[in-house]
């Protein structure tokens, strides 16, 4: 007499099948009802039961639930003939949606940050729309930007400057050293003007948002976010907070792009 398979022989009720997996009996029932999953064998008395076949394609289901497919998706895997060439397919789909996802969260983050940012700077939100998040994040991504470029011309006139006095006291020849000097001077020069070109601060006095003249802009004290300035509004000079703009400004230096709280 044959032995019965014990893969196919039922082993598991409703309840028992739903603990094995990890999962609510509420969820076997629903499978059930939507056709993903169907009982081995039911008792006289309507009592379903499960076998461990059964065990594993409540597994693989919940494990596709898991990763984000629909239960129509799911259930058309565990229907086709072509079932590997078809989830193959609906995993990538998924991959690409999971991808968007993703992207559209770290833009969110990012604009909490610099939500954030702005008002443990400025003391208050200075994006009050999604226009002016956009704008913002704009501001933040060419401030990135202009910062790499800005080390990366630091660098070469560092290997300028060095190389050159290097050279000159190697080999006695110093005409290239003033030569790297006069370039490295006007290639700071035109980093400032560069900077100083999209970059207003805001006075704590006032509120005042203004672009400094150059002089005091080139000479002054400073942090990553601040810089010691007189305001041309109020005329006082404190740490003033600084507001980077992906645009060029178009005010004159030593104007104010926006009268304080004092006018």
């Amino acid at each position: 007499m044959d032995q019965p398979d014990i893969q196919t022989k039922p082993a598991f009720t409703t309840g028992e099948l739903a603990q094995a997996c990890s999962t609510t009996v509420r969820t076997v029932q629903y499978y059930d009802s939507k056709g993903l999953l169907s009982p081995t064998e039911r008792t006289e008395g309507g009592r379903r039961l499960y076998c461990t076949q059964d065990a594993e394609q409540l597994q693989f289901i919940l494990m596709l639930k898991g990763l984000g497919l629909s239960l129509a998706q799911i259930k058309g895997v565990l229907e086709s003939p072509n079932r590997n060439t078809l989830l193959r397919m609906m995993l990538q789909e998924q991959e690409q949606k999971v991808q968007q996802e993703l992207q559209q969260s770290q833009a969110q983050l990012e604009s909490i940050r610099s939500l954030a940012r702005d008002i443990d700077l400025f003391g208050k939100p200075v994006a009050t729309t999604h226009r002016d998040m956009a704008q913002r994040m704009n501001d933040k991504k060419s401030q990135r930007n202009w910062r790499i470029t800005a080390v990366v011309v630091g660098l070469i006139m560092d290997v300028a400057w060095i190389g050159t006095l290097v050279f000159g006291i190697l080999k006695g020849i110093w005409w290239p050293f003033p030569i790297a000097l006069i370039a490295v001077a006007i290639a700071a020069a035109v980093l400032v003007a560069s900077y100083n070109a999209h970059a207003s601060f805001i006075c704590p006095a006032c509120e005042a948002e203004f672009r400094p003249a150059m002089w005091p802009f080139f000479i002054s004290r400073h942090t990553p976010n601040t810089r010691k300035l007189q305001c041309p509004h109020c005329h006082t000079k404190d740490w003033c907070v600084e507001r980077w703009h992906a645009q060029k400004l178009s005010t004159r230096l030593g104007d104010c792009l926006s009268k304080g709280k004092h006018s």
